[in-house]
């Protein structure tokens, strides 16, 4: 269930990272790394101011908006946990089970208006986070994708598909020929749209046919042909909630396979350019997910399909990936996705705004320091006296990357946080596995990352110093930069199998940085593209509460 490292021969690749491809439309500097490191602030100091199957890179594999108006609709849909997916395919389970009792589901009905945000459940496998879609007309046929913000290309088996991985997948392949408006492109017509597609010759068909092919660093690979179908994202057995301005729509009778009866697929639906794949190999076969989402910052992104089919309003789309204080071997229900903006009913702090780094494909951020703060803590904010946190001077350009489990900073910064964090700890900083008590687990250091503020999104109004995601306690003269903590509980995997932990940040790039799926949790994340800029707000990411306090405001 893990994800994969493009191959180096990718055209804008330079050499085997992934992270490389950040620099090369809009060149930024490489990762520079000086002071070792300073002890910055406590709250004892700061009460006197009056303040507050992307797969794992372990070796060279990867494991792993605004308010919304009364104009704009919301769809809320979970993210698939493993342990679901899992039972979904093995056990068959009856996907009529709702996630409401009937009578407490609202019944409000959609109006014409086309306009709207979608908020989907996420589930997590191990690191790896699901959405469904669903494919095809008259009777749409569902895929579960891995998301992913590192790929540009949405892509999953269909009939046809040899040794494709169908004993391993969640579900069937896509059979292309019980849906009425499937569509190979006929590219002696019109020019291919996916990224690395070809227009080539092939014997089946009485037309040029574009072809696409993904290799990736540690073997895996899959080729498709470039298709068109209708398509939707969620589905009646995510106990799907429509948002018109105060009011809900919610749906849980919709038979497996049948379009969801409170009309959500008229108003998502949309038609997608995707990579019918007829070939995988690797983990891309033994993978649980179909496939995968791609939320690359391209036209031919998933979420950037939909905007310009018009299925959503603005050009932003947010993850919000749950924070787990412990961690569990079967998977969690994993967050939220929405597209076309963000949910303040996720939010728990203020979203406070980073500068988006570049303009090309990746969603990147630039890191101004790195803190390590003793005994711990899950939110940027210090709780206790007794957390210190401790400075690293570091700067460059980093990659956000949902489809990567872990985190991986630039060898250059090795040295420096093991030293520093062996003088908190007493103990050394390894990627080796290890057996640690719940309690000391969460008394392991809180990693901080400071970030560059987006100059045009500053709230005046917010007190950098009391503000959770603002960096007024570690940082005087950049105090409206931004700052996202990273908790033990997050940077340590758990494995149920051994009852141990593996540590989760990894130091293997030469210049650049990878955050990974471990960076983003406990934060609603919005990957804003018409303004530039990447928003955070701590956050339980609790898909289920949205659910449940929509129906009671309806009822109510």
């Amino acid at each position: 269930n893990k994800r994969k490292m493009k191959n180096a021969n990718h055209p804008t690749m330079k050499i085997a990272l992934i992270s490389t491809v950040l620099f090369l439309t809009a060149p930024a500097p490489s990762f520079v790394v000086s002071t070792v490191h300073e002890n910055v602030s406590s709250i004892e100091e700061t009460q006197q101011n009056h303040t507050p199957n992307k797969a794992s890179l372990r070796g060279q594999n990867k494991r792993i908006a605004n308010k919304p108006t009364s104009s704009k609709n919301i769809i809320s849909f979970r993210v698939l946990p493993h342990h679901e997916v899992l039972k979904r395919r093995r056990l068959e389970l009856d996907v009529n089970n709702s996630w409401l009792p009937e009578s407490e589901v609202p019944k409000t009905k959609l109006n014409d208006e086309p306009h709207h945000q979608q908020i989907g459940a996420l589930y997590q496998g191990y690191g790896v986070h699901y959405v469904d879609i669903w494919v095809g007309r008259p009777v749409p046929q569902r895929q579960t994708l891995i998301v992913d913000t590192g790929s540009s290309v949405t892509a999953f088996p269909c009939s046809g598909c040899k040794d494709c991985g169908e004993s391993y997948h969640t579900d069937g392949y896509f059979l292309a020929e019980k849906s009425e408006t499937y569509e190979v492109t006929d590219c002696s017509r019109s020019k291919c749209q996916l990224e690395r597609a070809k227009c080539n010759s092939i014997a089946s068909f009485n037309h040029k046919v574009c072809s696409v092919h993904m290799s990736y660093v540690e073997g895996s690979s899959w080729s498709a042909l470039e298709s068109t179908d209708f398509v939707y994202a969620g589905g009646s057995h995510n106990g799907t909630f429509v948002q018109i301005g105060d009011e809900y729509n919610g749906s849980d009778d919709a038979k497996e396979g049948n379009r969801d009866s409170s009309q959500d697929a008229e108003v998502l639906e949309f038609k997608l350019n995707f990579g019918c794949q007829n070939t995988i190999t690797g983990l891309f076969k033994t993978q649980l997910a179909d496939g995968i989402m791609g939320m690359y910052n391209t036209p031919t992104s998933f979420w950037r399909q939909m905007h310009s089919a018009g299925a959503i309003d603005e050009k932003k789309f947010s993850l919000c990936f749950s924070r787990q204080t412990t961690a569990s071997r079967k998977g969690t229900e994993a967050g939220v996705m929405t597209l076309g903006g963000f949910d303040t009913r996720l939010q728990k702090t203020p979203m406070v705004y980073a500068n988006h780094q570049w303009s090309y494909k990746y969603f990147g951020v630039h890191i101004k320091a790195v803190y390590i703060r003793s005994n711990g803590g899950e939110s940027a904010l210090p709780d206790s006296d007794e957390q210190v946190v401790h400075k690293l001077d570091v700067s460059g350009g980093v990659m956000i990357d949902s489809g990567t489990t872990d985190t991986y900073l630039p060898l250059k910064l090795q040295h420096k946080f093991e030293a520093l964090w062996r003088e908190i700890t007493g103990a050394p900083y390894s990627n080796d596995e290890v057996e640690i008590s719940h309690e000391d687990l969460l008394a392991l250091p809180t990693v901080l990352f400071q970030l560059e503020a987006h100059a045009d999104s500053i709230n005046e109004e917010l007190d950098p110093k009391k503000t959770v995601g603002l960096a007024g306690l570690v940082d005087a003269k950049n105090p409206r930069d931004i700052l996202v903590a990273m908790p033990a509980t997050h940077y340590m995997e758990y494995s149920g199998k051994n009852d141990i932990y593996t540590p989760t940040i990894f130091f293997t790039q030469k210049n650049d940085a990878v955050l990974g799926a471990n960076f983003m949790m406990g934060h609603d994340i919005l990957f804003d593209a018409e303004k530039g800029r990447i928003g955070f707000s701590e956050s339980d990411c609790d898909y289920m509460s949205i659910v449940q306090n929509a129906a009671s405001s309806t009822r109510d």
